[in-house]
């Protein structure tokens, strides 16, 4: 009974401060390390994000280095995965494009395995920081202007910004040029804010149904828990739908770069 009454008179500040230290435990730090003056120390997060890479390296690498005649079920996940890859995500604008799909199928895998991880107990969201998302819509970004360049040229790549056929091209070739870049330079913030945000609000709606048991006592957990695991569950759906859209539309992106001039 003195439990109940503990748990009724939880303030909603103290909830809020529950919900804040959850995800700020994620910078906990297990080794202090610093590289001239740069703060790399390596936190739970960290150690999560390594266990992603890990658990990565072991479907995409070494399933493909141990195939056999007759395949276990191990041998058939991977061969699923590459076939989903080469179907689904390559090969989105013309076969050239195909080329790129293992670097978004492992970047789709790896996503995948992150926001898994972070739907366990007492784990930490990786895709639920901005600075990690961010990280690697620049990445796609990079490798985006690399592949328009290295095909089309540096002129033609830039002059393929401007759509043909303007009229009063002093005022609006420069006119399109900056919007066209405008709306290139976006899409890696709107790639990275995407995974994030959607991450994150699932964790913290998961959090605030289960905080009600908190705040209005036991007796919301008839409500609170099926709500939380009827979002749970949701979340596992979100998982791979988020994985999938960071990946195809990465791909997407580097294929249009990849044939900015012929579009």
């Amino acid at each position: 009974m003195s439990n109940t009454l503990t748990l009724a008179q939880v303030s909603a500040e103290e909830v809020r401060k529950e919900i804040i230290h959850t995800f700020e435990a994620g910078q906990h730090v297990f080794v202090e390390l610093s590289l001239f003056g740069i703060d790399i120390s390596i936190t739970k997060a960290v150690v999560f994000l390594w266990i992603g890479a890990a658990v990565t390296f072991l479907i995409m690498f070494v399933g493909s280095r141990l195939l056999k005649n007759r395949p276990g079920a191990y041998q058939v996940l991977v061969e699923e995965i590459y076939g989903f890859g080469r179907n689904s995500l390559g090969g989105q604008m013309g076969e050239e494009g195909r080329k790129f799909f293992p670097y978004t199928l492992t970047l789709f895998v790896f996503l995948l395995v992150l926001n898994l991880i972070g739907l366990v107990p007492n784990s930490y969201p990786v895709t639920a920081s901005i600075t990690f998302t961010l990280a690697l819509a620049l990445l796609t970004f990079i490798i985006t202007q690399y592949v328009g360049i290295r095909r089309n040229g540096l002129g033609g790549y830039v002059a393929a910004f401007v759509p043909p056929g303007l009229p009063l091209k002093i005022v609006f070739v420069p006119f399109m040029f900056v919007i066209e870049w405008i709306s290139e330079l976006s899409k890696p913030l709107t790639l990275a804010m995407r995974l994030y945000a959607n991450i994150l609000a699932g964790h913290l709606l998961i959090f605030i149904f289960l905080s009600f048991i908190l705040y209005f006592g036991t007796f919301m957990a008839a409500v609170s828990v099926p709500m939380a695991i009827v979002l749970y569950a949701f979340e596992i759906f979100v998982a791979v739908l988020q994985a999938y859209i960071f990946a195809i539309l990465t791909q997407v992106y580097i294929e249009i770069a990849l044939y900015r001039t012929e579009h």
